[in-house]
Parts: structure tokens; sequence; C-alpha cells
């Protein structure tokens, strides 16, 4: 059954139980606490806590998952991986532990067909009513329940959240497999019980004092890996020989020169998380879920370079998973170009990187060639400033015969680890909302006007390093807008807000990294990142610019649906129905750069709600709003209502440029764009980038043209004029800083066309030149005949070439059997680090015994290397050139 049959025949089967099959939701969640999306049941944790009512009383989902905690041991082990599909079902408040394991018993049985005997269940050792619907209901024996502890067999979402005990089913995989003692059972270690499906039962939630506290709704949340699932109803011991994983290792074994099974695994999982995180809006970063995405695709580099693979290969390994999964989720389709083009661009500079990384290594290794030591200092800097995975160093070293200091690495890594804990508390798995604020009053906000305000602490959180203060100039993180960080002072100390929240009533929450002993009635001086929120500002303004424009041009359908502002970037979700264009974007763009360049001045009004609307302010989505809103007015142009910071004027956001436009669901598109300093930064480098693949592409063409010359062929075109004048530079940087984003696509337009120019002509030399290369191996094949062999009395030629390509090889063959009629011919070519060989043996040599498969094996084997074909004719590859003399001579001897 192929693993798109049985996505379809889950939600089938609960649909028909009435459940009400609902979209996954994206990896990206929407829980400020959780990093990405790691369980089924996120989406619906509100529901499960009593926050929300549900829309339906049953649903069933398939859900894109990450899960980072076991990455060293994926492509390792058969069923560890960092994205997969967690095929649920769900209750909230309706059915409970007797309806859910009789559906889950249903589905495997009957509708899967999975023998009974093969199945083995695990319940929490409390709980006796689960065991007795497994046996008394269900009609198991006992012998294949078991009871498990809390480890096993209680479920949480965290520390804290909706929990309560589960049961688990459990596929055996025979006597053959795992540890082999008689008293192997579900819960054993090894890997003969293979766990399908998770039955939890949502009774509890877990309190701030480790309190199991019963819900008033209790819930049924399940969960059934899609691989693991798979591989049992494909018959398979792997998840990586499923139709999941299979296509993908197929792609990379077909690009390997080098052998590494666990590479292979690893970059088809790898490929698959990437893929999925850019579709959901991630873009490679040194920070949170970016660094994520960045870590994944570095690591899936450095196995390629494992297996001999020395250029980019995810962007186009990628398009593989889009084809793949593209039924599933359609939106992988949409976003193929952003994807492959992000993927392409990491790669690219990775492999910049990796470059001067190699030469830095050099030079520590020479440095080390007597003491054979390189220090974790030294392994840590290749790793954070090269960005070199500890296993290619490890590799790299041990070629020259040195060692390195792995526990002084680790020791600078768990240093490095310290630091992003206290920089990104955000990414904690930690519940705000289950705070008690219910004694504090809504904080006084100072930051529309201050970026540093004296406050007393009024509540301090050590459990969570949370403080909340009287008054703040701290922004909590709503209506999109990320929140502040900064400073909090007193007396000589000082510490860290790296993010903030803000509660529904109000209440501001700073989150620190460390409280040094801060209590409250304490005064503090808070300072805000006013860089940081500068940037912002930029960007929120931008948004409302944006947001006017794309009316403008598009429609007065369009309506805000979601929105991001950050200091990074924008993202701006809004309702469309078709993809913009290119030309439209540009069009926007343009719009908004024309607001910008006039500076015109951003106005707050506050007004009563009616009176806002009465105006024709424009609500926001994702906002609440009071009696009394504000009104971010930007001359007649965008009148909306919004609670978040802005410029003073247009004129500081500098600069504007959109760079990702696609689909978000139905009906809903998403642009991202950046503005201010950022976005004259990315304009920069782009044009730098541009720059040097266009010298880069000229240096090659004309190599390509002193070969051609030299081969006999005619001089092709001058390149001079499509070198970049240093004017050009001048202009486009004049451009950027008039705000002329007409311009700037007009010149970046152009460097792309010039690389595309480029890269064809490239292409035509490369082509006129292999065919050269065949028009003097024919004209020349008969020179070859004085070095014929006679070995005996079978006429043999053994040559090497150098950089010829198959075709080469094939007319020195044709040409030479033409005249001799009766022969054997060994040619071969060479690269630094392959050959590919071709060996033919006439007809009536055949007859007496020659065959040019025996010799190709007798060859292949000593090249590292292998070859197919006919009695007559094989043609192959390897993989060590200096075997080939060898080669010859082993060949010398079979034919004698």
């Amino acid at each position: 059954m192929q693993s798109s049959e049985i996505r379809t025949k889950f939600l089938a089967f609960f649909e028909a139980k009435g459940h009400k099959v609902l979209p996954g939701s994206p990896l990206v969640p929407t829980d400020p606490t959780v990093l990405l999306t790691l369980a089924g049941m996120l989406q619906f944790k509100p529901i499960f806590l009593g926050q929300e009512k549900p829309a339906h009383k049953r649903a069933t989902t398939v859900q894109k998952c990450m899960r980072m905690n076991d990455v060293e041991n994926v492509g390792v082990t058969p069923r560890h991986h960092t994205f997969f599909e967690m095929l649920g079902n769900f209750s909230f408040g309706d059915y409970f532990k007797k309806e859910a394991i009789q559906f889950a018993w249903e589905l495997l049985t009957k509708e899967f067909k999975i023998p009974v005997q093969r199945l083995k269940i695990a319940v929490y050792e409390k709980d006796d009513e689960a065991y007795d619907i497994w046996h008394k209901d269900i009609g198991l024996p006992k012998e294949i329940i078991f009871r498990l502890g809390e480890d096993n067999n209680f479920w949480a979402v965290g520390p804290t959240g909706p929990c309560g005990p589960c049961s688990e089913i459990y596929y055996d995989m025979g006597e053959g497999k795992g540890c082999g003692k008689p008293d192997c059972s579900p819960g054993c270690d090894c890997d003969r019980f293979l766990e399908v499906w998770n039955l939890v039962f949502i009774s509890y939630n877990r309190n701030e004092k480790g309190e199991l506290v019963p819900l008033k709704q209790k819930g049924i949340d399940t969960g059934m890996g899609l691989e693991r699932i798979t591989a049992v109803l494909q018959g398979v011991d792997d998840n990586f020989e499923t139709d999941l994983f299979a296509p993908l290792m197929k792609k990379v074994e077909a690009l390997r020169s080098a052998d590494s099974p666990v590479s292979v695994r690893i970059i088809a999982d790898h490929i698959r998380a990437v893929t999925h995180l850019i579709s959901d809006g991630v873009f490679p970063s040194n920070l949170g879920r970016g660094y994520v995405l960045r870590r994944l695709i570095r690591r899936a580099i450095s196995h390629g370079k494992r297996l001999g693979i020395d250029k980019p290969f995810l962007n186009e390994l990628s398009r593989e998973v889009i084809a793949d999964m593209k039924d599933a989720y359609p939106q992988l389709a949409e976003k193929e170009n952003n994807i492959v083009a992000t993927i392409k661009e990491e790669e690219e500079n990775f492999f910049a990187t990796l470059e001067q990384g190699m030469k830095w290594f050099a030079e520590t290794a020479a440095k080390h060639a007597e003491d054979k030591l390189i220090s974790g200092a030294e392994v840590f800097k290749l790793h954070d400033t090269y960005g070199f995975p500890m296993e290619l160093t490890v590799e790299l070293a041990k070629e020259k015969g040195i060692n390195i200091d792995q526990a002084g690495f680790e020791k600078e890594m768990e240093a490095q680890r310290e630091r992003a804990r206290k920089g990104q508390p955000a990414e904690k798995k930690t519940d705000l909302t289950a705070l008690d604020l219910a004694a504090y009053p809504a904080t006084n906000f100072v930051g529309y006007e201050k970026s540093a305000e004296e406050s007393k602490v009024i509540a301090v959180f050590p459990s969570h390093n949370v403080v909340v203060l009287e008054k703040t100039p701290f922004y909590g993180e709503s209506g999109g807008q990320a929140g502040d960080t900064g400073i909090l002072a007193w007396d000589k100390n000082e510490i860290r807000v790296v993010n903030t929240y803000i509660s529904p009533r109000g209440i501001v929450l700073h989150v620190v990294d460390e409280l040094k002993g801060l209590k409250t009635d304490v005064r503090v001086k808070a300072l805000i990142d006013v860089s940081k929120r500068k940037a912002t500002e930029a960007h929120h303004t931008a948004t409302h610019l944006l947001h006017r424009a794309l009316r403008d041009l598009l429609g007065e359908h369009v309506k805000q649906a979601g929105s991001y502002v950050g200091p990074e970037k924008l993202r701006f979700d809004f309702n469309h129905f078709h993809a913009v264009s290119l030309e439209e974007l540009q069009k926007v763009e343009q719009a908004v750069n024309r607001k910008i360049a006039e500076k015109i001045k951003v106005e707050v009004l506050r007004k009563s709600y009616k009176e806002a609307v009465a105006m024709g302010a424009m609500a926001l989505f994702g906002e609440k709003y009071g009696d009394q809103v504000r009104v971010l007015k930007v001359d007649d142009y965008s009148t909306e209502l919004c609670g978040g910071t802005h410029v003073k004027s247009t004129g500081d956001i500098q600069f504007f440029k959109i760079i990702s436009e696609g689909a978000l669901g139905s009906g809903v598109r998403r642009l991202e764009a950046i503005a201010g300093q950022t976005a004259k930064v990315f304009v920069v480098f782009k044009v730098k980038s541009l720059h040097d693949e266009v010298e880069g592409m000229i240096r090659k063409y004309r190599l390509l043209q002193i070969e051609k010359e030299q081969l006999g062929g005619s001089k092709g075109m001058e390149t001079n004029i499509f070198e970049i004048e240093p004017t050009e530079l001048e202009r486009i940087a004049k451009a950027i800083d008039n705000h002329d984003s007409v311009n700037v696509n007009k010149f970046l337009d152009h460097l792309y066309g010039r690389v595309d120019w480029l890269k064809d002509r490239v292409a035509k030399a490369e082509k006129e030149i292999e065919g050269l290369k065949v028009k003097k191996a024919r004209s020349e094949a008969g020179s070859y005949l004085s070095e014929l062999e006679e070995i005996g009395g079978v006429k043999s030629l053994f040559k090497v070439f150098k950089e010829n390509n198959m075709d080469v090889l094939r007319t020195v063959s044709d040409t030479v059997q033409e005249q001799l009629k009766s022969c054997v011919l060994v040619l071969a070519s060479t690269w630094p680090g392959r050959l590919v060989y071709l060996i033919t043996v006439t007809p009536d040599l055949v007859e007496k015994g020659l065959s040019a498969k025996k010799l190709a094996d007798v060859f292949s084997g000593l090249v590292g290397g292998k070859g197919g074909g006919k009695e007559t004719k094989v043609e192959g590859g390897g993989k060590d050139p200096t075997r080939i003399k060898a080669g010859f001579e082993a060949i010398r001897k079979l034919i004698t």
C-alpha cells in the first residue's frame, strides 16, 4: 500500500466515523512558546485546555511535524527522523477510551489487514479501564497486554499543559529482530517491537507545581507515524526502504562517487525537512527556526561531501520532494521556485565558506604537524566561523594523521548553547499562559513616546524568568509586531530582556535571561534596544504602505489576513485569488518607495472606534479594539487602526524591497519584504553576487575560447562588453539612496540577463569543444596503430586519454576497428579522482572465447568502479585513475 493511499484511507476511515477532516497546521506554530510543530494536537491545545470552544466534536488530520532532539540518530537507526507526518484523530468532550481503542483496532486489523498475532498492546500501569477495554471489549488475551510505567505510557505536550495516560499499539517485527531475550516485550529498548500508534486519553492539566488537575472536558489525542505504518504495510523493516524515502535515496545514489549508506539516508531525511520548513515560511539564519533550517542544510551538504558530491545538489533534490508530496501538500508546488532558490543560495554561500574554511584548516593542520592535535577552540572556530560540522573536521584531520580535542570542542559548544539559551527564551517550551496574573493590573505602556523608563517591579516569576513592571517602554508581542528586547538595570546589576509578551488583560511580560536576585518593589531602569525597535518600526509602517499599494493595484478585495513585523523583515498575508505577477510586484514596490521618497509625516491619532471607522480607517487582522483606538495616518494615502509602533516620517523607512510572494492557502497569498538598512544591504549584496557571477562566467568563457582555438575551432565573441563598469555600480548605489526601485530592478534584471547570456555562451562553447575533441580523435585514431600490441596473436590497444568524454572513446574505438577488423581495444579517460573506460572486442574474437564483459570485470575491480554492456562492448567508470596501469596488466594476463 503506497503512502499516499495510507493517508487517504486513514482520513476516509475517520470521516466515516463522524470526524471532520481538518488541514494540518504549518510547521511554524502560532503558539509563541513552541519553536516548531512537534505533534498533531498542538493546534488543538487551547481546546483541550478549555480556552476555546471546538467547532467540531470530532476531528482528524495529517500533521507535518519536526523534532530535532534525536537528530544524531537520524540515518543510523531505521526509524528516527527530523521531519515526519502524524496521522491523528481527536475527540473534544465527545467519545473517550472505549471508542478510541475500538476505532484504532478496526482500522489496523480490518482496513489495513494487519495480522492480529503481530500486534501487542501497552497501557499505563494504573489504567485499569483501558486494560479492561482491550481484554474484555476487544477480546485480547492478557498475555499480549502489558502494563508500563509513566515514562512509557503517560503522555504530555510539555512540562506543563494537557496530559494523560496513553495506550500504545506495537507491531512485532519477529523473534529474529531486537535483543533476542526470551522476555523481550513492548517497552524494551531494542528494535523488535515497533510502536505504530499512541492513543492518548487527555484527562489532566499539569500545572507549574507539577500537580495533575482534572480537566472539565476530557479528550482523545492519537498519533500514528506515517513513516512507521508505511514500513509495516509495505513489508519492510526500515522506514528508509519505503516509498517515502526510496526515490530520494535513488537520486542521491546517482550523484555519489563514494560510499556511505548512512549519509545517503541522512540527506534523504534532511531534504524533506528543509523543503517543508521553507514552504512554511522559515528562512536560513543563525537564530531560532532559521538556525534549525541552516543546520539541516549544512549537515546534508557535509554528508554529500562524504559521498564525493562537491557542488550544490540539494536544491534540485528538493524538486523530487515536491514532486512526491505535492498532491498531499499543494503549497509545495506553488512555492517550488522560492524553495529551490532559497536552498541554492544557502548551498552556494556554504560552499564558498567551505573553500575559505579548507584554506584555514590547511594552515591550522600545518601548524600542528608535530604535536598532532588541533585544540577544541580551533575546531570550534571552523564550526562557528566557517560552518564546518564536527564530522567533516574529524575526517579532514584523520587524513593528515592529526587528532582533535573533542572535549574542548564540546566545552566551546556548550558555552555557545548557554549563550543561545539566554538569548532565545521564546524558544523554550514554556507556557506563559499558565502564569497566574489575576492579581495584577494592566501595565502602563510608555513605549510610544519613550525608549527608557524608571519603573517598579510588581511581580517576578522565577519558573519562567518573567518580570512584570508597573510601567514599561517595552512593546509586548501583539498585532503581528515582534516584542522588544533590551535591558533592566538596578544598582550595579543588569539583565537582558530577550523577549516581551502581553497578556489578554494588557499585562506586559518581560522575559529575561536571568533574574540575578531581582525581587518585587525594586526600582529598575528599563531600556529597549533602540536599533531593533527602529528596524521593526520601519517594517511596520512599510506594511501599511504595502497594504494600500496592493489595494490600489489589485483591487479593494485585498485585505490583510495576517502579518509579522520584526527587525529582520515583514510578512504580509492578504486575500487575493491568484499569484501576483512580477510586473505587478514591481509596481507595488515602486508605489511604496515613491511614498518613502516623499518623506510624509506619519500621524498617530486617538479616536473613538466609531470616529475611526467613520473617517475610513481599516481594522487590521488579529487586532482587538476597545472604545478608544489609535489611528495611523499617512497623509490621505493610508489610514488604519493600529496599536503598534511606527516611524515618524516615511523617509525613515529608507528603502523597500519585496523578496517573495506565494500562496498560503485557497484565496490567501503571502508576501515577504524588507525595509530600511536591511533592504539596502540586501540589494547591495545581490548586486555584488551577480557582479561576481558575471566576472566568473567571463573568465570561464575566455578559457574555453583558448581551448577551442587550440583544438582548431573558430574564435568566439568578445566578452568585454559584458563586464560591469564601476559607473554602473555607482548608479545602482544612487538609485537605492533615491528610493528608485524602478532603476534598481532594471539594473538587477540587466545583471540577470548578462548571467543568462554568458551561461548560454559557455554551454555552447563546451558543446563545440566536445565536438572538436571527437573530430580530432577521429583524425588521430590511425596514428594509434603504431601502439598496438600482439598478445597471444590478438592485436590489442591500451590507451589513456586526459579529460575526454565517452564520445571520444567511442570514436577512437570505431575508427580503429574499421581498420583492423579483429582486435581488443581498452581505452580510458581520466579526471582528478575519476575515470571512464571503454572495452571493445570484435565479434570474431568473441567467438574464440574473449569477452568484453570478462575483461571489464577484472578492470573495474582494480579501478574501483563498475560497467555494463555486451560481450563485444562495455562502458563504465571508476574512482581510482592511479590503478589504470594495473588494470591494463590484468587484462593482458587474461587475454594470454
